[in-house]
C-alpha cells in the first residue's frame, strides 16, 4: 500500500512534507516522494535518510505550482510539477493515493485531469468532519464547488454517506442538508428542492432527517451535511478560527473552574491537525488535500487516512452506491 506525497506542495515546501515521511516510515508506509530529486536527496541525507526502493523512492518532478498560481493553466503549463507527477503515478497504478498540501484548485484540476470522476459522478467534492463529544460530522463540500444544482446536493449525500459509513463504521448514517433553520421553509431555493428530492426518495443506505444548522455540526445531531462549496467553506473557516482560539479563551477565563490539563485534552481534541486532510471524493482514486499551512503531523494524518481509505476500497464503494441511487440522480435532473 504505496502512498504518492507530493512534496513540494505545502507553503513551507519541503520541510513539512519530510517530517510527515519521518512519520509515516516510521508507522511501516511506503512512500513515493515527489519532486526535486537532487534536492530532496541532500534534505533526506541531513534526516539520516535515503531512498530504498521498498518503503521510499524518489519520483523526480523538475517543477512547482504555486499557491497564487490559476490552478487549471498551471496544471496544463506544468506536467512535470510535483502534484502532476504524483496524480500520474496513482493513475498508473504504482501507488494506491496521493497526498498533497498544494493549491487545492491545481488538486482538483490535476486529479480531474489525471484521473477523472468515477462514472456518473456530475461533481466531485471536498469532504472534511467536524469534531463533537461522539466522534465526528461529515460535511461537504467545503470548496470544490462554489455554485451547486440539487443533483451535485443529493450526490455529495450519497458520497458522504459512503465515507461515514467506510470510515467510522456507521451502518446507515444519517444525512442532513446545511441551512440556516430547521423549518421546512427555511434555506434556498437549493436546498429546499435538494430535502425534497432526498425526502421523496428513501436509501437503504442512510437515513435522511432533515436541515440542521451550522451550530448543529458539532452536537452530533447528524452524521453527514451537504451543502454548496461556497458555504462548506465559510463555515470550515469560521470554525477553524473558532477552534482555535476556544481552548485559550477558556484557559485564560478567570471564572474556569477546569484545570489546564482538562484545557490541553481539549485543545488537543479540536485540534485540526489530529483529523488529517480532506478526502476529494468522486475523483477515480484515492486523493487526500491538506492545509497549505500543515503541519508534519497533520500531512502523516492525511496519509494514514489516504490508507485507509484505499485499502477499504473508498472509489469502489463510490462507484457501487452511485450506481444504486441512479432513480434520485434521474429525478434530481429533471426540469
Amino acid at each position: 500500500m504505496r502512498i504518492a506525497l507530493d512534496a513540494f506542495g505545502s507553503d513551507a515546501r519541503p520541510e513539512p512534507e519530510l517530517g510527515a515521511l519521518e512519520l509515516a516510515l516510521a508507522a511501516g508506509i511506503p512512500i513515493d516522494l515527489v519532486g526535486d530529486h537532487s534536492r530532496l536527496r541532500d534534505l533526506l541525507q541531513l534526516r539520516n535518510l535515503s531512498e530504498s526502493g521498498r518503503d521510499l523512492r524518489l519520483i523526480h518532478a523538475s517543477e512547482q505550482i504555486s499557491m497564487d498560481e490559476s490552478p487549471a493553466r498551471a496544471v496544463k503549463a506544468k506536467p512535470d510539477a510535483s502534484l502532476n507527477v504524483a496524480i500520474r503515478q496513482l493513475a498508473e497504478g504504482e501507488v494506491e493515493a496521493v497526498v498533497s498540501a498544494g493549491n487545492s484548485g491545481a488538486i482538483l484540476a490535476a486529479a480531474l485531469f489525471g484521473l477523472g470522476r468515477i462514472d456518473g459522478v456530475d461533481r466531485p467534492a471536498i469532504l472534511t468532519r467536524f469534531p463533537h463529544f461522539d466522534g465526528t460530522t461529515v460535511v461537504l463540500d467545503v470548496g470544490a464547488n462554489v455554485e451547486c444544482r440539487p443533483l451535485n446536493l443529493v450526490q455529495f449525500a450519497v458520497l458522504g454517506a459512503v465515507f461515514a459509513t467506510l470510515e467510522h463504521g456507521l451502518v446507515r448514517p444519517r444525512v442532513a442538508v446545511l441551512s440556516n433553520g430547521s423549518e421546512p421553509g427555511k434555506g434556498t431555493a437549493l436546498t429546499r428542492m435538494t430535502a425534497k428530492l432526498l425526502a421523496a426518495h428513501p436509501s437503504e443506505s442512510f437515513e435522511f432527517i432533515g436541515y440542521v444548522e451550522p451550530g448543529d455540526l458539532f452536537s452530533g445531531v447528524c452524521d453527514v451535511a451537504v451543502t454548496d462549496g461556497w458555504t462548506g467553506n465559510l463555515v470550515l473557516k469560521a470554525a477553524e478560527g473558532a477552534l482555535a482560539v476556544w481552548p485559550r479563551l477558556l484557559g485564560s477565563h478567570p471564572d474556569f473552574r477546569g484545570s489546564r490539563t482538562s484545557v490541553a485534552m481539549l485543545a488537543e481534541q479540536l485540534d485540526p491537525d489530529a483529523h488529517g486532510g480532506a478526502p476529494l471524493i468522486g475523483v477515480d482514486g484515492t486523493v487526500i488535500i491538506c492545509h497549505g499551512a500543515a503541519s508534519s503531523q497533520a500531512l502523516y494524518n492525511a496519509i494514514a487516512l489516504a490508507r485507509r481509505s484505499a485499502t477499504r476500497g473508498l472509489a469502489d464503494a463510490v462507484r457501487q452506491a452511485i450506481a444504486t441511487h441512479r432513480p434520485l440522480f434521474d429525478a434530481a435532473r429533471r426540469p
